[in-house]
């Protein structure tokens, strides 16, 4: 086991925890940060929305910011967690590789997996000329021809919001009948609905070709679907009981309901968006900060809000 006592073990190296360890680092903390390398959003390459930042690819963001942390007591192990627990007033974390090690507290940041439908073709394509999220991918692919895969996740509110990119949107479904409140806001948003079913995605240098369960196909400048997601939380059982760190989280700084634990990025309460998932890391850094500082130094800062009712 690593003799060294860590202030703080960070799990996840995105920008909720890369962000987290600034603060901490910056606040004198002993900071420990393992990361996988297995980012959700690795396959589109790039990120957006972050000033400074937008159209960096994810690697190199990474690295700046690894070696910007370079200044203070942070450490880095590219490792895959695969157990935390909870021992008296510390927690032990075990990776795969490095073993186990110590701390007084731990930031999980190690974001959501996207389940993609089993739909042949899309994996391929996933991250080039598929996509989720308007506001990361849109603005590339805006004024072509959409559609938009209304799949196992009803998709006909992203429809809606796809218009502000493209008058050309096609609405993609393998149901023979929408329920109405859905196909009211597609009519509302002027988006046609072709309910052939899909059967397979195939690249074009349009963009994706679109085969139909008839055999006929229709060539898109780009695909936007949503997607259901799995917490990356398996490591925290059978600590963890609930099915996600959201519904223990306690406040808006990171806080949950199980002693030394933390939450930051997509595992928390915040909209999956990389600026909002590093301003997640901030705010538990700082949580983490102040009651590490109230441990040490009873009655020396107020004690953070009650947790909310209900969770």
């Amino acid at each position: 086991m690593d003799a060294q006592l860590y202030d703080t073990v960070i799990v996840g190296g995105g920008p909720a925890g890369l962000n987290g360890a600034l603060y901490l680092g910056r606040s004198r903390r002993r900071v420990l940060l393992i990361d996988s390398g297995d980012a959700r959003n690795m396959a589109a390459g790039v990120m957006h929305n972050v000033l400074t930042n937008d159209g960096a690819t994810i690697e190199d963001f990474r690295a700046r910011a690894r070696a910007q942390l370079a200044a203070y007591d942070v450490t880095f192990r590219d490792d895959e967690v695969v157990s935390a627990e909870y021992d008296g007033d510390q927690v032990v974390v075990t990776a795969e590789r490095s073993g186990p090690v110590r701390a007084r507290t731990l930031l999980y940041a190690a974001g959501v997996r996207s389940v993609l439908p089993p739909l042949p073709g899309l994996t391929d394509l996933w991250g080039r000329s598929v996509f989720e999220c308007p506001y990361c991918h849109a603005w590339e692919v805006r004024e072509r021809r959409f559609a938009v895969y209304g799949g196992g996740v009803p998709s006909e509110c992203l429809a809606s919001t796809l218009t502000v990119w493209s008058d050309d949107i096609t609405y993609l479904t393998d149901r023979r009948e929408l329920p109405q409140d859905e196909r009211e806001l597609l009519t509302a948003a002027g988006v046609p609905v072709r309910a052939d079913g899909v059967s397979e995605l195939k690249p074009h240098p349009e963009g994706v070709e679109v085969v139909f369960a008839d055999g006929r196909s229709a060539a898109y400048g780009a695909l936007f679907l949503h997607l259901d997601t799995e917490p990356r939380v398996a490591p925290l059982r059978p600590w963890l009981q609930a099915p996600d760190l959201e519904s223990v989280q306690t406040d808006d700084r990171g806080r949950t309901g199980l002693p030394r634990l933390y939450v930051a990025g997509d595992l928390g309460r915040n909209m999956q968006q990389a600026a909002m998932a590093a301003a997640s890391g901030g705010l538990a850094g700082m949580a983490i900060n102040s009651d590490l500082i109230r441990e040490d130094r009873p009655g020396s800062l107020p004690e953070p809000p009650p947790p909310v009712p209900g969770r």
